[in-house]
């Protein structure tokens, strides 16, 4: 070969990490040219199908950057399918993925080649792969003086291994704002309908554990949708005001819902939206802590000079809550979710009665105080 090509493939998200890759891999020397391409060096007017196409079957290396497990694979997975298309590939070799250092592996299409972890000792380990064992260069050596500790260039590979580290180490940082959390990639059908079999949904830990779910890459929104259609409200609405954020409209308030760790109040905290079509959406479950609300309940905390009606307003809406969130939803939660049996079916609609029943006492005695 008389120049090695090298694509580095990457969520856009992603693409300062792979700019840095590539910077760096053409400051160090080497025996054959190097010719390192990013999807971001794509000339403006050239169709891109045709870019990648051109640019990856001509690939010597694919370098696949994973820095976490939300980044879509969509393209990805395109651009390696591509690059298995040059017949003079040994992808066994020739397909490397540097993944994170808090994954454990690669995505399921990537499993069957070479990884190296994002630390110092998997990005050294990569740059000597290339540079000076000649693992992904059909035996070529590049620059055996990668190898060596105390050359210029051996020094350089400590420095270029320890800033790609601290790029990847600040993405880790950076997935870590908010606790729960849910991701929608959302698709749409030919007729511009959302399309919910096809709209994919990412979330750490968590936020899907909540949802009554153990995250798997590539999860459908109509699984979650289906899951909850029937104890929480939010997924219908957070549809319905699809078209409505689209177009620029602030984001809904969404119901809130109980979950068996207590109950969450849904918050659209962002979107993107590209030419008025909304392409994803981020929701976060934020806790409604009983013991904070308590005083909002009570009454009272009602300001003495505050209207009969409007005191009359707000004692309707403390019953609502009350009824609702103490009394019948977690009676629901468990006749829809656990299957009781009817003697324990009896057991909940007294439960449920009894606390009406107090409930109304409560009630008059408030109205008497006031």
């Amino acid at each position: 070969m008389d120049q090695v090509n090298i694509f580095v493939s990457h969520g856009s998200k992603y693409a300062e990490i792979a700019n840095s890759l590539k910077r760096s891999l053409q400051r160090l020397k080497s025996a054959k040219p190097l010719s390192v391409k990013l999807s971001e060096d794509m000339p403006a007017g050239r169709e891109w199908r045709k870019w990648i196409e051109d640019n990856v079957r001509t690939a010597d290396v694919f370098v696949l950057l994973y820095p976490h497990t939300t980044m879509d694979m969509g393209w990805c997975n395109y651009e390696l399918g591509r690059f298995f298309k040059n017949a003079e590939t040994s992808a066994s070799d020739t397909v490397v993925t540097i993944r994170n250092t808090d994954i454990p592996k690669p995505p399921p299409v990537f499993e069957p080649y070479q990884s190296v972890q994002a630390d110092h000792a998997g990005l050294t380990k990569f740059m000597k792969d290339l540079f000076v064992s000649g693992a992904l260069t059909n035996g070529a050596v590049l620059n055996p003086t990668v190898d060596k500790v105390l050359s210029d260039d051996g020094v350089l590979v400590t420095d270029i291994a320890q800033e790609l580290a601290e790029k990847f180490a600040a993405v880790r940082i950076d997935e870590q704002l908010y606790e729960r959390r849910l991701v929608i990639s959302v698709k749409y059908t030919s007729a511009q309908q959302l399309d919910p079999d096809n709209s994919v949904i990412e979330g750490n830990d968590s936020g899907m554990n909540l949802l009554g779910f153990h995250y798997m890459q590539g999860m459908k929104w109509s699984a979650v949708r289906n899951h909850l259609a029937t104890s929480a409200e939010w997924p219908q609405e957070l549809e319905r005001a699809m078209t409505a954020m689209a177009s620029g409209q602030l984001p809904p308030p969404l119901s809130p819902f109980r979950s068996q760790s207590g109950i969450f109040i849904p918050v659209i905290v962002r979107t993107e939206i590209v030419d008025r079509v909304l392409r994803q959406v981020f929701v976060i479950f934020v806790p409604a802590d009983s013991e904070r609300l308590g005083p909002l309940f009570e009454g009272s905390s009602l300001p003495m000079g505050m209207p009969a009606a409007l005191k009359s307003l707000v004692r309707l809406l403390r019953l609502m809550f009350r009824a609702r969130w103490e009394i019948l939803e977690p009676r629901w939660a468990e006749a829809g979710r656990k299957k009781p049996s009817k003697e324990r079916c009896v057991e909940i609609a007294d439960a449920v009665l009894a606390d009406y029943d107090q409930l109304k006492r409560r009630s008059c005695k408030d109205e008497l105080e006031y």
